[in-house]
């Protein structure tokens, strides 16, 4: 019974030992399958990724996008530390909407009494182009074809001045598309001088601005150009994200003061070209388009007007702005309404500008005594500082009063016209 009983013991031992084996087995090829499939889905992923790179480059046009890791946690900097990251997040460029439009117009149309589909009669053009209107909007639109256009009304650019105008395109702009380009001009002949101003010829004398909506770059583009005499000075061309084929509607203001010339794009500045403008008589507007069949650009609510002094630059990057506008009663410190306009403008430079401190210095004629027109003057320049910091958040210490009265003539006191001219206030930036 003993030996039975042994010899099963073994027949079982021999199983287990059998079964074992096979399950040692099975799994060792389990795990080798899973080797082999990991190995697969690794060589997969990578293929994968590799064949992403190829494409992202094809069409991104050769430029090769940087993908961020993952799976590994960057350890944080502590507060105190300041990386090149943060150094550039917390810089911080500050600029004012400087752009003040001229309130004197001497040229403004918004195409209301022209019919939907004709030509302005108050244009002239060697192509052609018709009012029109959006769905969004009663607004009127000049559509512009591939040509030279110019608005009659508009006969003398003067030197202190800004234009005004709004602008967009048709949909079926790409990257192909050209752009349009604004000539500030002087002209002989008006009924063919404007024609001389296309994509590549010039007049005389004249300033260019031009705005591309898309380049190669897949963003918008300005070019600005200066002729004088034939000859051109000033070229430079650059980005921007201002006008383009996804933002196309754009209000543009162009300002000339004297020689210069600043150009804004929905109040952001642009351009600011202190020697633009030569000594010719500039005396009209030409717009030029060239591109494609079937291309537009539109204009509308087109507006020139005579500009003020400009104070503010006068002021903040000369360091002096000079006036004859800020008038008083005779003999007296006593403001008159119509100086209001001027000191508001200057008021609300120093509110702007809080780190600025001036000198305000009253001058008189040579009507008088000598002593007399002294204290005149300084009593002026005190009425001035009461009313800029009674109107406006500026501290009565940001501003100095002097009285220099008729000591400091600027011409002869001989004749009313010399007397007036030496009438004046000066403010001149205290430097801190």
């Amino acid at each position: 019974m003993k030996s039975i009983k042994a010899v099963l013991l073994i027949c079982l031992l021999g199983v287990s030992t059998q079964a074992n084996a096979q399950f040692l087995k099975k799994l060792k090829k389990r795990a080798e399958e899973a080797a082999k499939e990991t190995i697969s889905r690794k060589i997969e992923n990578k293929t994968a990724e590799k064949t992403g790179e190829v494409m992202d480059t094809i069409l991104n046009g050769g430029v090769k996008l940087k993908k961020k890791k993952h799976g590994k946690k960057s350890k944080s900097k502590p507060s105190n530390q300041n990386s090149d990251d943060n150094t550039k997040q917390n810089l911080k460029t500050n600029s004012n909407k400087d752009f003040v439009a001229g309130t004197k117009v001497m040229f403004l149309d918004t195409f209301k009494n022209d019919a939907i589909g004709d030509f302005p009669v108050t244009w002239n053009t060697n192509s052609s182009g018709e009012v029109i209107t959006f769905n969004d909007s009663d607004s009127r639109w000049l559509q512009l074809d591939i040509g030279a256009y110019t608005p009659d009304g508009i006969t003398e650019i003067p030197e202190n001045c800004t234009f005004e105008f709004d602008l967009t395109i048709s949909k079926n702009f790409d990257w192909y598309s050209d752009g349009i380009t604004l000539n500030i001009v002087a002209v002989k002949d008006r009924r063919k001088d404007f024609m001389k101003w296309n994509r590549f010829g010039t007049g005389a004398n004249g300033v260019r601005l031009r705005l591309k909506p898309k380049n190669f770059e897949y963003t918008g583009e300005t070019t600005i150009q200066t002729y004088q005499d034939n000859d051109k000075l000033i070229e430079n061309k650059k980005n921007n994200a201002l006008f383009t084929i996804e933002n196309n509607r754009v209000h543009v203001s162009l300002w000339r003061q004297k020689t210069r010339l600043r150009v804004y794009l929905n109040d952001k500045k642009v351009w600011d070209i202190p020697r633009a403008f030569g000594t010719a008589n500039y005396n009209s507007i030409v717009f030029n388009t060239s591109g494609k069949e079937g291309e537009h650009f539109f204009v509308s609510n087109l507006r020139l007007a005579i500009a003020g002094k400009d104070m503010r630059h006068a002021l903040l990057e000369t360091g002096k702005f000079v006036t004859n506008d800020i008038l008083f009663d005779i003999n007296k410190a006593i403001i008159k309404s119509s100086s209001f306009k001027v000191l508001d403008e200057l008021g609300q430079t120093l509110a702007d500008n809080p780190d600025v401190f001036i000198k305000i210095i009253g001058h008189t004629d040579s009507d008088g005594s000598a002593i007399a027109n002294q204290l005149l003057s300084k009593k002026r320049a005190e009425a001035i500082k009461v009313y800029l910091s009674d109107n406006f958040p500026i501290a009565g210490k940001r501003m100095l009063v002097i009285g220099k009265g008729e000591s400091e003539p600027i011409t002869s006191n001989a004749t009313s016209n010399g007397k007036a001219k030496n009438r004046r206030v000066e403010f001149v930036k205290i430097n801190q």
